[in-house]
């Protein structure tokens, strides 16, 4: 139980941070707080689930992890009870399957076929190519990343505050700030097409 309100309270906080920037901006957005799943920084992701606010998003990813379906039924599940988006990378057909609310595409991934109607789309993305790319797609929002240093990619350099701003500013689509972000950073993101933040690691500290 002192677990579970340490998890909830994470979550409020950086919930209060995601709105800010989503504030400031003045954007409109599909949300603006998503956390990633990450099979071995936080092998729980129901629990997260479980303590997230209402409106927040949960990106499926775990690509290669046995049983994805039943875990994308088990969030969908939470997901719909709480009031949360759920998003499912790089598989449109189980997305359709269990009615996820949208899809999420990593870099590497190029759909066969266009999102039906209805659908919200988010894109990792790492640079200006790739909002590009990902506004020609049709995505939603991007998660613009790293912006900082994170143990997701440890050897990747970050973007700093200075350079995602100035992508945020040109990006096509709204955008949320991804890698080493929380509460105590969040701030020095407000910008333009700044929609919110997205993590990992975040939610578990």
């Amino acid at each position: 139980m002192k677990r579970h309100e340490g998890l909830r309270l994470r979550a409020a906080k950086l919930a209060a941070a995601a709105a800010a920037l989503k504030r400031q901006s003045g954007l409109t957005a599909p949300f603006s707080l998503a956390f990633l799943t990450d099979a071995e920084r936080a092998p729980n992701p129901l629990l997260i689930a479980r303590v997230l606010p209402a409106g927040a998003a949960i990106i499926l990813r775990d690509y290669r992890l046995p049983n994805r379906a039943g875990l994308a039924a088990q969030l969908k599940s939470i997901c719909d009870a709480r009031d949360l988006k759920f998003l499912i990378g790089a598989d449109l057909a189980l997305a359709e399957s269990i009615g996820a609310y949208g899809v999420h595409l990593p870099r590497w991934f190029e759909p066969d076929r266009i999102c039906p109607d209805g659908m919200v789309v988010s894109a990792a993305c790492h640079n200006a190519k790739e909002l590009a790319q990902a506004d020609a797609m049709g995505a939603d929002i991007a998660l613009l990343s790293p912006v900082f240093a994170t143990d997701s990619h440890m050897r990747a350099a970050g973007l700093d505050a200075e350079k995602f701003l100035a992508l945020a500013a040109g990006a096509p689509l709204p955008v949320l700030a991804l890698g080493g972000v929380d509460e105590t950073n969040a701030l020095s993101l407000a910008g333009a097409n700044v929609a919110g933040l997205a993590a990992i690691g975040a939610f578990l500290a």
